[in-house]
């Protein structure tokens, strides 16, 4: 996690005149925070996402995926009923890892069709950064079920 961790928060975004990081930080997550919402919420963080959290914090990475705390929630019903949802895109689509097995899972807003989109956090990262941060075009590509 540590070298594709580094990957993203060194990444740079040129702009016209000047350049932006790709990830901009909004606030920190501590271990002891990350245990609270784990516990509150009755779920074992998936050990990718926890690693990324611990070293990056909450935020932004290039405008289109957003990590807050308080988009950690279990989905109580469905097919992914038991998943964690932990991230939003800027479109209001979410994400949601599996702590059964890691994956990760993306859920198309409004209609909350899903699919799995990658065997753990690390390999969803590695995904992200080898297009480019193109999220958008990523899940546009990408085939749901309801």
């Amino acid at each position: 996690m540590n070298e594709i961790a580094k990957t993203i928060l060194t990444a740079k975004r040129r702009r016209f005149l000047s350049s932006r990081p790709v990830f901009v930080r909004f606030a920190p997550a501590s271990e002891a925070e990350l245990f609270r919402i784990a516990t509150e919420m009755k779920f074992k963080f998936a050990l990718g996402i926890a690693q990324w959290l611990r070293i990056a914090g909450y935020g932004d990475i290039d405008e289109t995926l957003s990590f807050r705390e308080e988009f950690f929630s279990v989905i109580d019903a469905g097919r992914l009923a038991g998943h964690v949802f932990f991230a939003r895109d800027s479109a209001g689509n979410r994400y949601a890892f599996n702590p059964a097995d890691e994956s990760i899972h993306y859920v198309c807003f409004p209609d909350q069709a899903s699919a799995r989109i990658a065997d753990d956090f690390h390999t969803f990262l590695q995904e992200l950064v080898r297009r480019d941060y193109k999220l958008a075009e990523w899940m546009s590509n990408i085939s749901t079920t309801k």
